[in-house]
């Protein structure tokens, strides 16, 4: 018998060290007195080497326990030891698990939750203990929980997949799944993995959305898009893209861009380079030029606008270019009509401004190369606005047609005519040789306008006012030579119409000397210059006053008084008119106001009102607020207006008057006689009184038929109900005849001339004594 027997002193123990000691003793005691009484038969001496024996005995076993628990001690100690090293690395993988995002799960073999990190109690919501006794399939949706046993069997030798687990609150969430086998204190488990993915796949689908929508768009948008690769190749193909170059997406894919998009120079004719070319070479976006054009498969033009990008990576690297185009013809062909009416008056269809000042720096560029002449024509319509106002605005219209056309007709062929605005034309005629060139095409001009224009049946006669000026005689700038066609045409205008005049140095001197007028009305309105004159209004029968005309007048610093004739015109045509308009109204009231509160018979108050003020889209407003401001009872204003300006506009003018009225203002026309009234309109007025033209009254004396225009306007307001005026009456004969023939009220030099407000209160004060 072979004994092979190995002891192993690190697995010392009580219970073998207590056998081992009782062993020991036994055959100590069993052997060494039968060999200590062969040896010694004096029992004397047998009994010290008993004695001896013991304490030999004693030694040999404290010998024998020493060893024998100091070798268990230092097995205690290095056991010891080995299990505080493998304390510590439990705890550091559980403080690596603990703090880890992923779900880390230790599964036994039979499916039961052995132990969870702190992410898995978290994310489940359960506590540690529950997750722990609670076996793996609890956490899978009900259909997923029949795939548990092939996961147990097949987790060991290591796997990965997707499903969703389920919380304690019931809430779903997708998980990838990694898991593999294990053995833990001898023992097989399955570590399991887990990642929450619920971010991935929201990024996913919206990834997925968004390529979705990217492919709905592509395919749905009105631009033609084609990707192509860094060949220049074809991958993609929507359908704009085939029909604006009419292949088919299969027909297209794979082939080169070149083949399917050819494009070339609308204007030239000229190849034009691919914008994908262009993208791929110099790597970034390249859009082609205007005029570009599309020839397709079927040899059509097709007018586009397109542009290329690269494609790139994530690296960076370009891996292929995007080419976006579209249909423009219809934009460009709309952009070209939209040119044209940029540049043409869209009534007569003649250069606009802005045409006639690019064909005029043309022609003045010829004429300096050429050491040519160029002249300027500025012509304006005679009295077309009462033909207007008269025929109505679409008669108007024709009638400025018709004479664009005329003048079309009597120019040369490179002579350029255009409307400036309203019933003004400017010419351009280019290359002439001298002004009597210039002076011979305006007597043509002139000449076509003395032929009616028959439009509707009706032959309408109409004159034209010409202004000339020349480059270089008179200027080499543009604006200055319009300028001084304009000024030389106004000098037309004042010749009588109908004629021609070349400018000159002396015209504008008149020019300036309006621009001066007008700078000095501008100060005067900030020095106060202005100031009011009041002419009485007298009652016929009785002589008494019973209102007045507020008078504007001018008292400048630098020209003195200067006469309304001189400054008003200047201040209509520059709407100062406006301002110096509101200024009158305003302190004609606080000084009707004045004399009220002063205690004189309150009489009213007349303020002429120009066409500017009465066109102010605010200006009833200011009525209101000057009668507010001065606090006039607005019964003691009047209103007056030309018969020119009652007559414009039509209904407008009928509630703006009907306005006053209703604010209790009384209104007037002046001057009756010198316009063309419309008996119809003036019946429908709502207004209080006739003004008969001075003219008028100073042809009663003549024997001009004046008395008879008199007396008809008389009778005419008797039949309209209104009380009737007589201005500028001089002389007891007229203020006689004016009295028979029952006029209301006059004024005139024969009672006073316009005066200042403190000369108006001396005269209340005389008839009053």
């Amino acid at each position: 018998m072979n004994f092979n027997c190995k002891w192993n002193f690190s697995k010392i123990t009580p219970l073998r060290i207590a056998i081992l000691y009782g062993l020991t003793s036994w055959i100590w005691i069993l052997f060494s007195d039968g060999l200590i009484a062969l040896i010694i038969s004096n029992q004397q001496e047998l009994l010290k080497f008993s004695t001896l024996k013991g304490g030999l005995f004693v030694l040999v076993t404290a010998i024998l326990l020493y060893f024998l628990i100091q070798s268990g001690y230092s097995s205690l100690q290095k056991s010891e030891q080995a299990l505080k090293k493998e304390w510590a690395a439990l705890e550091r993988y559980r403080l690596l698990a603990d703090e880890v995002q992923d779900i880390i799960i230790f599964i036994s073999p039979e499916g039961q939750i052995i132990d969870a990190n702190e992410a898995a109690v978290k994310r489940y919501g359960y506590t540690r203990q529950e997750l722990t006794n609670m076996p793996v399939n609890k956490l899978r949706l009900p259909e997923d929980q029949l795939t548990v046993p092939c996961f147990l069997q097949n987790a060991p030798k290591g796997m990965q997949f997707e499903l969703k687990h389920v919380c304690k609150d019931g809430s779903v969430f997708p998980i990838d799944v990694s898991a593999k086998g294990a053995t833990s204190n001898g023992k097989p488990i399955i570590i399991s993995l887990i990642r929450d993915i619920s971010e991935r796949k929201k990024v996913e689908a919206e990834v997925w959305l968004e390529k979705e929508r990217a492919q709905v768009t592509l395919e749905s948008i009105g631009d033609a898009v084609i990707t192509t690769d860094v060949q220049a190749k074809i991958e993609y193909f929507n359908p704009v893209a085939e029909a604006l170059t009419g292949w088919s997406k299969k027909e297209a894919i794979g082939l080169s861009l070149e083949k399917i998009f050819k494009i070339i120079n609308e204007e030239t004719g000229e190849s034009v380079e691919s914008p994908v070319a262009r993208s791929l070479r110099e790597g970034r976006v390249v859009s082609i030029a205007d005029q570009t054009v599309l020839i397709n498969k079927l040899g059509n033009t097709v007018s586009i606008e397109d542009s290329a990008a690269p494609i790139r990576d994530r690296d960076d690297t370009i891996i292929g270019a995007v080419l976006v185009f579209r249909d423009v013809s219809y934009k460009r062909n709309h952009m070209k009509e939209l040119a044209h009416q940029a540049q043409h008056d869209a009534l007569t269809g003649l250069p606009n401004r802005f045409l006639f000042n690019e064909h005029l720096k043309q022609a003045l560029a010829r004429a300096k190369r050429k050491e040519g002449k160029v002249a300027v024509m500025f012509l304006d319509l005679d009295r077309f606005k009462l033909i207007n106002d008269t025929m109505g605005h679409n008669l108007g219209d024709q009638l400025l047609k018709s004479v664009a056309e005329r003048i079309h007709q009597t120019l040369r062929e490179g002579d350029t005519v255009a409307r400036q605005g309203g019933d003004e034309f400017l010419v351009i005629l280019s290359e002439i040789k001298d002004e009597m060139e210039a002076k011979s095409v305006s007597e043509r001009i002139l000449g076509v306008f003395s032929k009616p224009i028959i439009l509707e049946d009706n032959e309408i006669y109409i004159s034209t006012s010409i202004g000339i000026s020349l480059y270089p005689d008179d200027s080499i700038d543009r604006e200055t030579l319009v300028k001084q066609a304009d000024t030389a045409m106004y000098y037309a205008k004042e010749r009588g119409r109908n004629n021609c005049q070349f400018f000159t140095p002396g015209l504008n001197i008149k020019a300036n000397q309006r621009l001066s007028t007008e700078n000095s009305l501008r100060k005067a309105l900030i020095r106060e210059e202005f100031v009011l004159h009041y002419q009485p209004q007298v009652n016929l029968d009785t002589g008494h006053i019973v209102g007045l005309e507020a008078l504007l007048r001018w008292n400048s610093v630098e020209f003195g008084l200067v006469s309304p004739a001189a400054f008003i015109p200047v201040a209509e045509e520059t709407g100062l008119i406006i301002p110096i308009g509101e200024w009158v109204l305003r302190t004609a009231c606080a000084q009707n106001k004045d004399w009220q509160d002063q205690g004189f018979i309150p009489l009213r108050i007349a303020v002429n009102i120009s066409a500017r003020q009465f066109q102010e889209p605010g200006f009833i407003k200011l009525v209101k607020q000057v009668l507010q401001e001065t606090k006039l009872d607005p019964q003691w204003l009047e209103l007056e207006i030309t018969e020119r300006i009652a007559m414009e506009k039509g209904e407008i003018t009928l509630k703006m008057l009907a306005a006053f009225k209703e604010l209790g203002i009384r209104i007037s026309i002046d001057d009756f006689g010198t316009g063309f009234s419309s008996l119809n309109y003036l019946s429908r007025m709502p207004i209080d009184t006739l003004k008969i033209d001075q003219t008028f009254i100073q042809d009663i004396s003549s024997g001009d038929n004046g008395k008879e225009v008199v007396t008809a306007i008389i009778q005419l307001a008797k039949n309209l109900q209104l009380k009737v005026i007589a201005e500028g009456v001089e002389t007891n004969n007229q203020c006689s005849f004016l009295k028979d023939k029952l006029c209301d009220e006059m004024q005139g030099y024969l009672f006073s001339k316009a005066v200042p407000s403190e000369e108006a209160e001396k005269l209340f004060e005389r008839l009053a004594k």
